[in-house]
């Protein structure tokens, strides 16, 4: 019994082993990748059509004028995307079809020649390397560097498969479109001022469900542990408790959810220059912006209720751990109009209107709670009317939430709402998406998720027929 089960398990792990030889052999691009790849990008082609409804013969019938193209890569396996330390930044393609690769080269003015064993394609801005099951095409490149990457493109070319640490990274993300890249690659006036990038890696996906389309994105360490951006403090995110009264109509337009204290938003908006110095003209002259701010301590959301292009209304509503920039609010210059800016206290209680070349703000403190209205009727209406029932699931224990009604965003255009009624075809198909969702369940993650009324297949179908004026 002993010598059956030990024969079963060595023909289970030959099997698996003989099953991973095979398919690893198959993806030949995947060999050509860079041990020392500082980004990496897979693309699975043939997992991204299925999801949107096509198959592989659709797919060449939509690339008009490009059969060659289609015919000539093998769809079936990844298609992959790289930057090296050494500064080259390329794709490497699974090859079917080499004769008809070069057609479809050629047909995009690219000049080709052989040379040991391979094809050479060229232009003003890209060269490629064609074997018989694989091409490494890199771009940018200027005219005076083709000659100098062919070594070490033929090099990448030739090698046996290496470990790819990013690559590794990009793989334990879910879906069609995966990429993970070092942050310390990218420019600086790219990251938030004063970031700490190094060690730092970019992990992102783009997968489709039935009725989502979704991106992913996390940052991580060398590990794969999440990346403390602030080792020496406390992280901008905190958890939402989701007890903050808001007005919250049955579908708004947009609205954002999100726990921060007030000391590090402050921190945000001090580094950039323009908004410090707005702060600090509302220091001089009226109230203590900073210290209003130092007093957020806990959910802060962000309401749109209905889509209106041309005047829209914002709710900000946030807790707030003590109201002392108020201490001063009898000495506050309620009279005097500077710069084009003046403030007005409304009503009896702590209720004033901040007025800045035309736009007004209205804003006050009731208990632990600040809020800023952009009209003084959504700034009534809070105060008699918030709630917070429908908003509370949606939000506890995330650090940021929110959602945005394509269909209101669409509509709330004249020339576009024009266009949904000129275009049935076209107004069903907008029907069918439903809203967008962001969403972070730790300060280091972030999701962006198109939701959609309608299996994304179905949306995709439609979209084609529309496309092919069916």
């Amino acid at each position: 019994m002993k010598k059956l089960v030990v024969t079963l398990v060595c023909l289970l792990c030959v099997g698996a082993g003989a099953a991973w030889y095979f398919m690893r052999e198959k993806d030949k691009a995947r060999d050509i990748l860079p041990a020392d790849a500082t980004a990496v990008a897979v693309i699975e082609p043939a997992e991204l059509f299925e999801a949107l409804g096509l198959s592989l013969n659709e797919v060449k019938k939509l690339v008009w004028n490009l059969e060659d193209l289609a015919e000539a890569i093998d769809l079936k396996e990844p298609v992959y995307a790289f930057a090296s330390e050494s500064g080259l930044t390329g794709i490497a393609l699974n090859v079917n079809n080499a004769d008809k690769l070069e057609k479809a080269a050629v047909s995009f003015s690219f000049a080709s020649e052989e040379d040991d064993g391979y094809l050479w394609i060229a232009n003003s801005i890209s060269i490629g390397c064609i074997g018989d099951d694989k091409m490494l095409l890199i771009a940018p490149v200027s005219e005076t560097e083709l000659d100098a990457l062919r070594p070490e493109m033929m090099k990448l070319m030739k090698q046996g498969r290496r470990d790819v640490p990013l690559l590794d990274k990009a793989n334990r993300q879910r879906g069609s479109l995966r990429v993970s890249t070092s942050l310390s690659n990218l420019p600086k006036e790219y990251l938030p001022k004063g970031f700490r990038s190094s060690g730092a890696f970019l992990s992102a996906a783009l997968a489709i469900g039935n009725k989502d389309i979704t991106l992913s994105a996390k940052v991580e360490d060398e590990e794969g542990k999440p990346f403390s951006f602030n080792p020496d403090g406390e992280e901008f995110l905190h958890p939402i408790n989701g007890l903050l009264p808001t007005i919250v109509p049955d579908r708004p337009f947009a609205w954002l959810c999100l726990g921060v204290k007030g000391e590090q938003l402050l921190r945000i908006l001090r580094s950039g220059p323009q908004v410090s110095a707005a702060l600090m003209a509302l220091n001089v002259s009226f109230f203590d912006a900073d210290l209003m701010l130092k007093a957020i301590d806990g959910d802060v959301v962000v309401m749109v209720p209905r889509a209106n292009l041309t005047h829209p209304d914002v709710l900000i509503t946030a807790q707030i751990s003590n109201s002392d920039f108020l201490k001063e609010a009898k000495d506050w210059d309620t009279n005097s109009s500077i710069g084009g800016m003046s403030l007005r206290k409304r009503g009896e209680a702590d209720d004033y209107v901040f007025t800045f070349r035309g736009e007004r703000v209205y804003f006050g403190v009731r208990g632990g709670l600040l809020y800023m209205a952009s009209s003084e009727h959504l700034a009534s209406q809070l105060l008699q009317e918030s709630e917070l029932d429908n908003l509370h699931s949606m939000v506890a224990g995330k650090y940021l939430s929110g959602s945005v009604d394509v269909g209101q965003l669409l509509k709330a255009d004249p020339s576009v709402a024009l266009l949904l009624t000129a275009i049935p075809s076209l107004g069903e198909a907008v029907k069918a998406v439903d809203k967008l969702e962001v969403t972070s369940n730790k300060p280091q993650s972030i999701e962006l998720s198109l939701k959609t009324n309608e299996p994304v297949k179905d949306v995709m179908s439609n979209f084609w027929k529309l496309m092919k004026g069916k």
